[in-house]
C-alpha cells in the first residue's frame, strides 16, 4: 500500500509487509518458515501500539466535548457529527478485523483440527480481536490448505473466497473514505462517492471539500490493494491476481502472517481516519495524561442506618503541569480565599462539617481560566478501603499481595466477594483469582471484641500473567551481539524487565536453538545450553539470526512457550 506522507512506524510496517510478500514467493526452508512466526509477533506488537494510539484519539473527542460544554451557549452539532462518524469508523473496523481473523482461523483450524480463536479476545459484540500464537501450530509448513481454500488449481483464476478478501478490504476502504467526505458544514454540502479504483479518484473528489481532498486521496490510495501483482516465474516477471501472490503455495504460518499484516493495515488506516475526524472539531482540549475513576459524595461520613448518594465520574488531569488554586474553608467570599498549587491541606483539628470552596486554573488556548469547585467533608471516623500496592489488576497463577485499611478499627479482615481465594501472609493477604475476568474482595473492620462491620466490596480486573522475556545470558530478546558475547552466554533466563514490577519467578525447562545457515537446530532441557548448541552459535557469522524457542514454567506450574531472536553483529 502506498500514498501520503508516512510516519517512521508506518514505513517500518510497510517494509515488514514487503519482506513478508517477497518471502512468500520463495521455496523457504523450515528455518525461514519459523521466522514467519517472529514476523507475525512483531506485526501484532505494532498493532497493539497503533490500537492504543487510536484509542487515545477517540478519547480526545470527549476532551473536546468537555471544553465545548464549558460554554452554556455551546452548539454541540459539530462534535455530535464527527464523534458519531468516529463511532461508526470504530464499528466498521471491528467488523473487518473480525472477518480477517475469521478467515485466518478457518484456515488454521482446517490444518490443526482445533479452533484457533483466543476465547479471551472476543469483544462484547462477538467480534474476534486476536488468535492463538502461531508458535503453537504443529504443521507450520503446510501449504496445501491456504492454496486450496483461496486459490484452487489455477492461480490465474483464484477461488471466490480468495477474491472476497480483496473485495472486503475495498468495501471497508470505500465506506470509511465516504465517512470522511460526506457531511454538511454550515450551508455547504460536501459529498464523496468512492470510485471502483484509483482511476476514478480525481473525478470523485470534485464534490468533496477542497480542504479534505488531499487527506481523503491519501487514505484511499493507502488502503487500495492491487488487483494484480508482478511476480518472478522462472526468471521472468508476470502479473498474477493478488490472492495468488499472497496465498498460492504459501506455508500456513506465512499465510496467517499475511492476514495479520492486513489487520495491521486496517488498524493503521483507522488511526488515520480517526485523526482526520478529530481535526474537524474546532475546540480547545484540556491537556491531560492521566485518567481514573473519581467517586464523590456530599460528605465522607455518615451514621449507621443513614444513606448516602455516591457519584462516580471520570477524572482527567495533566501530571506534568501544576494548576494554580484558590480556596477557602467555610469561606464563601472569594476575596478572602488563599492561593496555592498542588495539594490543599484540609483542617482536621476538630470534629464537624466543613465546606471547601475554590477555583482551579485550567489552560485553554494558552490562557488560564478559573473553574469553580466545592468539596464537603466531615471530620470523624472514615470508612475502610482496599489497596493493591503492586498493580491495579489481579494476575492468575501469581501471589498477588493485597493490603487493606480500616481506620477506626484495631484490625481488618478481607474475604472472597467472588472469583478469588484469599490467604493470610506476613505482609497482609495473598489473592489468587479464578478463571473469570473480574474478582471482588470484601473488607470488614474488626473491633477489639472480635465483632466486625462490613466496610464495602472492591472489584479488580483479572488477567493472565504477561509473558516473560527470554535472555541469552545478558543479551535480551531482539538485541544484537558480537560473536564473542554470544560465545560467552551459556544460560537462558526468563523474566520481566525492570519496568514490570511483578516478582514472578519463571523457570526454563527446555529449549531449541536454530541458527540461520546451520543444518539443523539443537535441543536440550533445563536453562543451560549444551556444547552442541554453543558450537552452532559460535559458528554464526555477522548478520546471522539466532532463534531460541523455550518452554518455561510459570509460578503456578503451568508450562508455556516463548521465542526470542538475536542477531550476530
Amino acid at each position: 500500500m502506498a500514498g501520503g506522507k508516512e510516519t517512521p512506524r508506518q514505513k517500518m510496517i510497510g517494509m515488514m509487509y514487503l519482506v513478508l510478500t517477497a518471502l512468500l514467493a520463495l521455496n523457504v526452508s523450515k528455518e525461514i518458515i519459523a521466522a514467519f512466526v517472529t514476523i507475525n509477533d512483531k506485526l501484532e506488537s505494532s498493532g497493539v501500539i497503533i490500537d492504543n494510539a487510536t484509542g487515545n484519539v477517540y478519547g480526545t473527542f470527549e476532551s473536546k466535548r468537555a471544553a465545548i460544554l464549558t460554554d452554556p451557549k455551546a452548539d454541540t452539532k459539530v462534535i455530535d457529527l464527527w464523534q458519531g462518524k468516529a463511532d461508526t469508523l470504530n464499528s466498521h473496523t471491528k467488523k473487518i478485523i473480525h472477518y480477517i481473523l475469521s478467515e485466518s482461523n478457518d484456515m488454521i483450524t482446517k490444518v490443526e483440527g482445533v479452533d484457533w480463536v483466543n476465547k479471551d479476545k472476543i469483544d462484547q459484540d462477538g467480534n474476534i480481536t486476536e488468535l492463538r500464537p502461531l508458535m503453537e501450530i504443529q504443521a507450520m509448513d503446510n501449504y496445501d490448505v491456504p492454496t486450496e481454500m483461496f486459490i484452487g488449481g489455477n492461480p490465474m483464476k483464484p477461488k471466490e473466497r480468495g477474491l472476497a478478501i480483496l473485495t472486503k478490504m475495498n468495501e471497508y476502504r470505500n465506506s470509511i473514505a465516504e465517512l470522511m467526505g460526506n457531511y454538511i458544514s454550515g450551508s455547504k454540502v460536501y459529498t464523496f462517492t468512492a470510485p471502483d479504483d484509483i482511476s476514478g479518484l480525481a473525478d470523485a473528489l470534485k464534490t468533496a471539500n477542497p480542504e479534505d481532498t488531499s487527506r481523503i486521496a491519501n487514505y484511499y490510495r493507502s488502503m487500495t490493494l492491487p488487483a494484480m501483482i508482478s511476480v518472478k516465474d522462472a526468471g521472468k516477471s508476470k502479473d498474477v491476481p493478488w490472492p495468488s501472490a499472497m496465498f498460492d503455495h504459501a506455508p500456513i504460518v506465512a499465510a496467517a502472517a499475511m492476514f495479520t499484516a492486513l489487520k495491521l493495515d486496517v488498524l493503521n488506516s483507522e488511526s488515520t481516519a480517526a485523526e482526520f475526524m478529530l481535526s474537524k472539531v474546532d475546540a480547545p482540549t484540556f491537556n491531560f495524561n492521566k485518567i481514573e475513576a473519581l467517586p464523590f459524595a456530599r460528605t465522607g461520613y455518615i451514621n449507621a442506618g443513614d444513606s448516602l448518594n455516591l457519584h462516580v465520574m471520570i477524572a482527567a488531569w495533566d501530571s506534568t503541569e501544576v494548576a494554580p488554586l484558590k480556596y477557602g474553608i467555610n469561606e464563601l467570599n472569594p476575596d478572602n480565599w488563599k492561593q496555592t498549587t498542588g495539594t490543599i491541606k484540609l483542617d482536621s483539628g476538630s470534629p464537624g462539617n466543613y465546606v471547601v470552596s475554590g477555583a482551579i486554573g485550567v489552560k485553554e488556548k494558552g490562557e488560564i481560566n478559573f473553574k469553580p469547585w466545592e468539596f464537603n467533608y466531615t471530620v470523624g471516623k472514615p470508612s475502610g478501603t482496599v489497596s493493591l500496592p503492586q498493580m491495579n489488576v489481579l494476575y492468575r497463577g501469581y501471589s498477588n499481595q493485597v493490603e487493606g485499611a480500616a481506620s477506626g478499627f484495631p484490625n481488618y479482615s478481607l474475604s472472597n466477594g467472588g472469583n478469588v481465594t484469599l490467604s493470610k501472609s506476613a505482609k497482609g493477604y495473598i489473592a489468587s483469582p479464578g478463571a473469570g475476568r473480574e474478582a471482588t474482595i470484601n473488607i470488614a473492620g474488626v473491633a477489639e471484641d472480635g465483632s466486625s462491620s462490613n466496610l464495602g466490596s472492591f472489584k479488580f480486573r483479572v488477567q493472565d500473567l504477561p509473558k516473560p522475556s527470554i535472555s541469552l545470558g545478558r543479551i535480551t530478546d531482539g538485541s544484537s551481539a558480537t560473536s564473542a558475547q554470544i560465545r560467552a552466554s551459556r544460560q537462558l533466563f526468563a523474566g520481566y524487565p525492570p519496568e514490570i514490577p511483578l516478582e514472578a519467578v519463571f523457570g526454563v525447562i527446555s529449549w531449541e536453538v536454530s541458527v540461520s545457515g546451520a543444518p539443523r537446530p539443537e535441543k536440550g532441557t533445563g536453562s543451560n545450553l549444551t556444547g552442541a548448541a554453543l558450537r552452532i552459535m559460535a559458528n554464526a557469522t555477522s548478520g546471522n539470526m539466532i532463534t531460541i524457542v523455550t518452554n518455561y514454567r510459570e509460578p503456578s506450574g503451568k508450562v508455556k512457550r516463548q521465542n526470542a531472536v538475536y542477531t550476530v553483529k
